[in-house]
Order: structure tokens, then sequence, then C-alpha cells
């Protein structure tokens, strides 16, 4: 009776390597045969299509790269077998999965883990800053935000492990300072927001931080030259979307129990703004996957809303440029933003005390830097999330 049921147990153990296989040979030959996509609005990218083989695109191995993740974008019904694969990691207590945490109270964090960061790099890109203070008359400040994982660090699953920002904020603000750049701290004041209101200063799904964590960074700012910000109140901030599936969600879509981010926006800003962009937003893609201007509500594009991106909402995604001006600013200051796109949702707090500002993304920006930040700004902000700033690779252009 034991040989039997042994044998048994073995007949469906094959039985599922085979239909496991059987599933895998028949979605790989459906690559070959099925239309190809071209572009996923859940994830707002391009997929990559089956590759042109050719003698030197073999050489170069291009063929292989493209072929492989060709096979994983262009895979049948690609979205439900992710789907299945997060939900049956969960349900067996996985709370890491994709290189996201599952956290408390349906919050979800990148993990960003010492050995990620390097801190030759760090030193480098803070040497770019200090070296173009140099070729401008300008107040120039750096604000490195928090991570969400560094702050909200009681949200974090048991045994969660997240980088230590306490020693390259001391490097920072030493090495800055040594060469006449202000150092912003933003961690304290985030911190007691965390503590004192029930406003998230995060999102739940996505790896920005909310409105009310940008009022924070746009005060703290404002502090530091002299200007006392409006209470939060004043700007009248309105719910406009309560179904916002951020980036983390992305790449854990299927998670049990997950809950959608309220999106929200402050809706009382100064009135006939203009705004001048070279080109359309360089990474904020339509609903047909094209790139297209914006029909900007303010300084919102709210097309944007009905979205899987929400969160370009703001000025309708990341530009190489964009300078918005305010006429009611009765000749107040120019503000010039090297930064990442946490600093979009910081510039409406920002708009009644400027004159102009002008924000460029290293990503997207080719142009002379240091011919820019000479053009006479009263101020210079570079604004980055920290953990991308440690990383960054385009802050070379700020001496270029």
């Amino acid at each position: 009776m034991k040989g039997k049921a042994g044998s048994g147990k073995k007949h469906i153990e094959w039985l599922y390597v085979l239909l496991v296989i059987g599933a895998l040979a028949v979605g790989g030959a459906a690559i070959f045969v099925l239309p190809q996509q071209t572009y996923s609005e859940a994830e707002n990218r391009y997929l990559t299509k089956l590759p042109r083989i050719s003698v030197e695109g073999i050489s170069s191995g291009e063929v292989q790269r493209d072929l492989t993740e060709a096979a994983s974008d262009q895979f049948p019904e690609r979205d439900m077998w992710m789907q299945i694969a997060t939900t049956s990691q969960y349900l067996l207590y996985h709370r890491e999965i994709n290189g996201v945490y599952v956290g408390k109270d349906h919050y979800l964090f990148d993990k960003i883990v010492d050995s990620d960061l390097s801190e030759k790099n760090y030193r480098t890109n803070l040497g770019y800053v200090t070296a173009m203070k140099a070729n401008t008359d300008a107040d120039v400040s750096v604000m490195l935000i928090p991570t969400p994982g560094t702050v909200l660090t009681e949200k974090l699953p048991t045994r969660a492990v997240v980088y230590d920002p306490e020693p390259y904020e001391a490097m920072g603000e030493e090495l800055c300072e040594a060469d006449s750049v202000r150092w912003v701290q933003t961690r304290d004041a985030l911190e007691r927001a965390d503590r004192n209101s029930f406003d998230q200063i995060y999102f739940c799904t996505d790896h920005h931080w909310t409105t009310n964590g940008a009022y924070v960074g746009a005060s703290t700012y404002l502090e530091t030259q002299g200007i006392q910000i409006a209470e939060q109140e004043h700007f009248d901030v309105q719910t406009m979307s309560d179904s916002f599936y951020g980036t983390l969600y992305s790449k854990v879509a299927g998670l049990p129990g997950a809950r959608a981010d309220e999106l929200e926006l402050p809706q009382a800003l100064p009135e006939n703004l203009v705004i001048e962009a070279d080109s359309a937003p360089a990474d904020a893609l339509g609903a047909d996957g094209e790139k297209s201007m914006p029909e900007f509500n303010g300084i919102y594009d709210l097309t944007k809303l009905d979205m899987k991106d929400k969160y370009t909402v703001y000025f309708g995604g990341n530009y190489g440029k964009i300078t918005i001006k305010n006429p009611q600013a009765n000749g107040k200051g120019s503000l010039l933003i090297i930064k990442d796109s946490y600093a979009n949702s910081m510039v409406p707090y920002l708009l009644d005390h400027y004159g102009q500002i002008t924000m460029i993304d290293l990503r997207y920006y080719n142009e002379s830097v240091p011919e820019l930040a000479a053009e006479g700004w009263d101020e210079v902000l570079v604004c980055y999330e920290m953990s991308n700033f440690i990383k960054d690779r385009n802050l070379f252009k700020l001496i270029r």
C-alpha cells in the first residue's frame, strides 16, 4: 500500500512538472504567433518586441538580450501570471516580493540596502554640486528627501532591512557647507509631521511623498530663505482621485488587500501662470503610448487622473526643462531647481514666492548647465530623493 501511495504522489509531481513545461512551451510558441504588444499602461512603458535576427546582433549579444526581454514582455496574459505569482508569494508569507517590502497598514516600500548605494558616487555627485557653485552667484542649496522606508520605520515588515541615511546626511552637510552650499535637512520636519498628524506624508503604493509631505518640504526650504509659508489650509487641497495605484504597486500587482491611495492637489494657486517647455514630457506617455504636449489646467494635466500613472498630473510629467512664470509675484526672485520627480509636487507651494521657477531634469536635459546656472538666478536648489541622488549618473552635467 505504501508503495502504491508513493507511486501515486510521484505521478502527481510529474504531472505538475509536465503541465508547467507545457504551459511555458505553449506560451513561448504563442509569442511568435500572436500580435506584438507595444505599450503597457499598467507599467507606463514601452514593451520590448521580438528583435530582428542578424549576424551582427548575435555577435554583440543584442539579439539574445532582446529575446530574453521580449519573452518576458510579450508572454501571453503576462499581467495575469504576474498577479498569480504575487498572490502566491504573499499567501506563503513572503513580505518581500520583486524588490518591494509589503509593510503594515497597506504600505509598500522599495527595498534599498547599503550595498545598493555607493559612498564614492555620492561624494562625486556632491562634488559636482559644489563645483557648480563656482559658476553662479546664486544662493545654492541641496535638499535630499529621505527615502520613505527610512522615515516610516514602524510601517516596515518585521526583519526588513533598509540603508542607514544618517551617515549620508552627516557627510552631505559637511561637504556642502565646506564649499558654501546650504544643506537643507528635512528629516526632522517629516518625522514630526508623521508623528503629529493623521495625514500621510508618503503614498502607500508609490515611492513619492504626498502633497502633505511636499508641503513640509516646501516650508522647510522656504524657512532657510527667511520666508514664512502660508498654512496648508490656505492652498485649498482637494482630493482629485481615490484610485491611485503607484509604481510600487505595479511591481506587486495582484497583492491581496492592497488599497488605493488618494491623490490630492492644491487648488488655490496664482492665476495666469505662464508655462514654457521646449518639448513634450520626456517620460509621461498618453493612453496610446505616444508623447504629446499637455493641455494645462494651471500647472496640472488633469487628463493624467484617468491614467495609471496619476502622479504625472503635475505638469504632465518630467521635462528636460520647464519654466513657470508668475505675473503676480511683483518682482520676486527667481529659482532654478535641479531635480528628480519629488520636486514636482513641491513646486505648487513655492509659486507665490517667485516670479520665475525653472526646473531641469538631468536625465533629459543635455544643454550646458553651467551656462544656465550663470544666467542670474537668485537661488539654485538641488532637490532629489536621497537614494536617487546617491545612485544618479547624470550629475556630471552640472560642470559640463
